[in-house]
């Protein structure tokens, strides 16, 4: 009866040490699950910033290219002023348009490089902040697989002081009882 008694506590005990252990296994998922969704959040916030930076190189691409035409039309209407003085006044009013343009371009172009800077340095912070997380996330995933480990360990480790001629052997970390039999997981 006191054997009775003694295997019922230690029965008891592992029940209450696996409650535990299913505990904190899923506490530990729900904040792997937390952290995961934390980092698709952050990449999710990055997609569209990345299309802002596609969407303002290409715009640069084009006012580079518009004002390569223009410094083009600038120098050939210049060469053309130089020959031929008939036309000198129309050369001269369109060439000013020309610089007024070439300077709004150029103005333009400023103004997208320092955005394209702006979102450039936004996007390193948020890639920085996405590694930390995912080396958090690496990290709490190796410590809740040593927990586990280690508290089943330890529960194997008291069966066997207690039980030395029992087999332990089918007895592993990731298994699962089904319909009342010991299974590896599925």
């Amino acid at each position: 009866m006191m054997q009775g008694l003694e295997f019922s506590r230690v029965e008891n005990a592992v029940n209450d040490e696996l409650r535990s252990l299913r505990k904190d296994k899923a506490e530990l998922r729900q904040k792997l699950h937390n952290k995961l969704q934390n980092a698709v959040e952050l990449e999710s916030k990055l997609i569209p910033m990345r299309t802002r930076i596609a969407e303002l190189e290409e715009a640069q691409k084009a006012g580079e290219a518009k004002m390569a035409k223009l410094e083009k039309r600038s120098t050939e209407r210049e060469t053309l002023l130089g020959q031929v003085e008939a036309d000198q006044d129309k050369k001269s009013k369109e060439l000013s348009e020309t610089i007024a343009e070439l300077a709004q371009v150029r103005k333009e172009n400023s103004g997208f490089k320092n955005k394209i800077d702006d979102l450039e340095l936004k996007a390193a912070q948020v890639r920085e902040e996405n590694s930390g997380f995912k080396k958090k996330i690496d990290e709490l995933e190796l410590e809740a697989a040593q927990v586990l480990t280690s508290g089943f360990g330890a529960a194997l480790e008291q069966f066997a002081c207690k039980f030395p001629d029992l087999d332990l052997s089918e007895f592993l970390v990731y298994n699962e009882v089904v319909d009342g039999k010991i299974m590896p997981p599925t």
